[in-house]
Formats: structure tokens, sequence, C-alpha cells
């Protein structure tokens, strides 16, 4: 216990002062009728406990990330618990430590061309928000985009200053991330016996869909590579890691998630393309070939070549039918995705600098849709958008909105290629390479997914943005120590 004759007048006075504080809220709350009143004081209590230590909610958001649950209120509105309550009391002290702290952010930060890039986009949609159709979800999207933003570059920035804070963020994301995929694999397992059909209820309610969860899986994936390296040769730890890359392998495998199977194997060349710095060219030939091949899909409407069966495009009971129908073109989740990709196309022609406005792609894109691409779930009873983010930038902000995304994109590939060769250290060779891989992860899954906005893929994205950074400006280093 702690003594009364070592209480301040100043401790004693708060003390009192928040006893107030809550008699007065709870006595309003029954007068008004608003029960949320008597929570105030325990906010404000968390809010300045967030403060006096930041660092460690920060690490806390960390373990949120895998458990986190979609909720959604009467009203309509929806949010992440407890991960959107947590990154918006953290972009507040970011804030306030920004404003009321000297040099907490880094020398050179911001004038980063990584950061350079990042900020242009931001400052995009927040220009589309003003020109939007419907300017309200637009700046729903920017509000959220800032605190993406602010807790997953800039306290990232403040808070990950060495190779131990980098070890204590793995650890912190790996551990609940890897329960959770173990408890979805026994669950899809034991009841239901690893069926395609199925895989959706299995990762409910920690994960929207079998997607979502695949995205996680397969972008955390080049971390637990790294992690391996940390540790001597048979050693628990590092037995243990080696465990977990197999166990995820096999767990993406299971997740039936075309994407992110692709993102795994597209690591190996990507890891020889980046090693022997053909990377500018890659990008080169992409922008070339991708130019090419949409031209000629648009010229003469070529693309209605590829119209479905509607009769014939279906789902399928078994994993290995999903995949030959994918190619085949009579798999109904990908064609519905070509369904919405020629809509977004067509959108563009209206609004080709500014598109739409964030958010906005589900109020307008029927009138843009093309009926021989149709199928029998594109009455989109679920509200999504296009399953192609470089896609939805076009649609919702333009050719001047796609032109920056992609600029973010080729900037993180190109100059991380330049910061992997500048490094001396191997160990932090080694890691300039994950990131890298990690963002490649990301890119690839966001071709056939739109999930930049949600907590299980987004924070990696403005993360490994800011982590490059501040090994490009020297300020986090990895030891070789080996436990």
């Amino acid at each position: 216990m702690i003594a009364a004759r070592n209480i301040t007048k100043t401790q004693l006075g708060l003390f009192y002062a928040f006893a107030a504080m809550s008699l007065s809220a709870v006595l309003l709350a029954f007068k008004l009728n608003l029960t949320f009143l008597m929570a105030m004081p325990a906010l404000l209590l968390v809010i300045f406990f967030t403060v006096l230590n930041y660092k460690a909610f920060y690490f806390v958001l960390m373990a949120m990330l895998p458990c986190s649950i979609e909720y959604y209120f009467p009203s309509g509105l929806a949010t992440d618990l407890p991960t959107e309550p947590l990154m918006a009391g953290l972009m507040m002290v970011t804030f306030a430590l920004i404003l009321f702290r000297k040099n907490t952010l880094p020398a050179g930060f911001l004038s980063n061309p990584l950061i350079i890039v990042l900020l242009l986009h931001l400052f995009w949609i927040f220009i589309c928000a003003l020109n939007s159709g419907m300017p309200v979800h637009s700046f729903k999207v920017f509000l959220a985009k800032i605190w993406y933003f602010t807790p997953f570059t800039l306290l990232t920035a403040i808070v990950i200053r060495s190779g131990a804070d980098l070890k204590k963020w793995f650890w912190c994301i790996f551990l609940p991330l890897t329960f959770l995929i173990f408890v979805t694999v026994l669950r899809h397992g034991i009841i239901y016996h690893f069926s395609f059909q199925e895989i959706n209820k299995c990762v409910t309610p920690y994960f929207r869909n079998h997607v979502n969860y695949a995205a996680m899986m397969s972008i955390f994936f080049p971390f637990i590579l790294w992690a391996a390296s940390w540790y001597r040769k048979n050693t628990i730890t590092h037995k243990m890691l080696l465990v977990a890359i197999v166990f995820y392998i096999v767990a993406v495998y299971l997740s039936y998630t075309r994407t992110a199977m692709l993102a795994i194997l597209g690591m190996i060349p990507f890891y020889f393309m980046v090693k022997w710095r053909l990377t500018r060219y890659a990008v080169l030939a992409l922008i070339l070939f991708g130019s090419i091949g949409i031209s000629w899909l648009f010229y003469d409407n070529h693309y209605l070549r590829f119209a479905p069966s509607y009769e014939d495009t279906i789902y399928h009971d078994d994993f290995g039918s999903h995949l030959s129908s994918t190619f085949e073109g009579k798999d109904v989740s990908s064609m519905e995705r070509v369904y919405r990709w020629v809509a977004a196309a067509r959108m563009v022609h209206d609004r080709p600098y500014m598109g739409v406005g964030s958010g906005n792609f589900y109020n307008y894109y029927q009138s843009y849709t093309v009926t021989a691409f149709e199928t029998y779930i594109s009455d989109n009873e679920e509200r999504s958008t296009v399953h192609n983010y470089y896609l939805l930038m076009l649609a919702e902000q333009g050719w001047i909105g796609l032109i920056i995304f992609l600029l973010v994109t080729f900037t993180v590939f190109i100059y991380g290629e330049y910061i992997y060769y500048k490094m001396v250290a191997r160990e932090n060779k080694r890691a300039v390479m994950i990131m890298l891989l990690v963002m490649f992860s990301i890119i690839i899954n966001l071709l056939l997914s739109d999930m930049l906005e949600s907590d299980k893929v987004g924070p990696f994205f403005f993360m490994v943005i800011s982590m490059l950074a501040l090994f490009d400006l020297g300020l986090v280093s990895m030891e070789p120590d080996r436990k």
C-alpha cells in the first residue's frame, strides 16, 4: 500500500478533480439520457496515460491488428475494434508530440523521397474530396487515410529507432496472428474437413473473409523469414520460426486464395530482380506492355471478346475446379471482378482527371457496366468495389490519382533497390530486402482486391515505407547479435 504521507497535494488534487469529473459525468448522463457521457472520464484517463507512454500503446496497437473485428452500428456506420479508436487516439498523440516536442520526428524524414510521394498521394485524395460528387464519403476516406498515415508512418518513425524495437514490433504481431491462424486451420480441418466452400466461416470474426485472412498472412510472411535469421541455429526460437514458415505456407494454401499464393511464389523471382538490379527495367517493361495491352483491349472494343457465358459462370465446389474455371473465364468471382473492371475503366471517360471522389465507386459504377460481363452476383449485395486498387484509383481519383499511386509504388521499388545497395552491413541489407518483399506482396494482393483501407493490410503499406525511410537515413540499424 502507498502510505498517505507519500501522496502530494498535487496528486490529491488531481484525484479529487477526477472524482468530481466522474460524478458530474454520471449525473449529466442520467439527466440528458446520454449514457456514453459516463465513459468520458475514463476516455480522458486513457488519453492521459497514452500521452505519458505512447510507445507502449503503439505496440498494443500492433498486437491488436490481427485481433480486430468489424463492428457495425445500428446507423450503418462500421469500424474496426479496437484498432480504429487506437489509431485515432495515437494520431492525436502524434500530432501533440510533433507540435510540442522539438525534434520528435527524425531530421530529414519528411523530406525523404519515399515520404514525399506518400504525402503527394494524400494531398491528391484531399483535392479529389473537394471536387467529389459525394464529398461526405470522400472526406471520410481522407480522414481514414490520415489516421492510417499518422500512427503507422509518423509514429513508427518516432518509436522504431533500433533493431531491438523492430524485434519487439515483430513479436507483438507474430504471436497473436499465428495463434489466430492456428485456431482457423484447426476449425477448418476439424469441423469442415478443409472444405473449399466453408473457408469463409472459419476466418470470422477476426477476418472479413478468406481473402482478407490470406492477404495478411502473405504480407507478414517475409518478416518471419527475417526473424529466423536473428537467432542462432538449433535454438528453440529458431526452430519455432522455421516451423512457422512452413505453417504459414500451408495455411495460405488452405485459405484457397489465389493472389496470396501468387504473392508468396512471386517473391522468389522478385528477390533476384532486386539482387540483380533489374527493378527499373522491370518497371519500364511493365509500363510498356501494360499500356500496349490496355490500348489493344479498348481499341475497337476488343475486350468484349472475353465476355463470359452467364449460365456457365458459377461458383465451384472444390479448389481445383475453381482454379481451372478461372483460366477458362467460367469462375463467377473472377468474372464479376472483370465486370467491375470494365465499369471502372469506362467511368474515367466522364471524369478523367479527378474521378468521382474517394469512396464513391459503388454509388456510380452501375451505369457504366457492360451487360455482356454480368454475372448472377452482379447485384452486389455486399456493396464491394472494384477488386483492383489501381482501377479503384482510376475511377475515384482520375488519371492523375492513378499516376501518383503508381509513382508511390515505383518509387518504393526503385528507390528501395537503391537503399538496398546503399547498405553496408549484411543485416541492414537483409532488412531492406524484407521490406521490399513485403511491399511486393501488398501490391500483388491489391491487383485482385482493394484492401489498402483494411487494418489487416493498410498498416503494413505505411509502416514499410516509414521503415525504408528510416534505414535510408541511417536511423535504424540491425545489430548482428544472435541469441
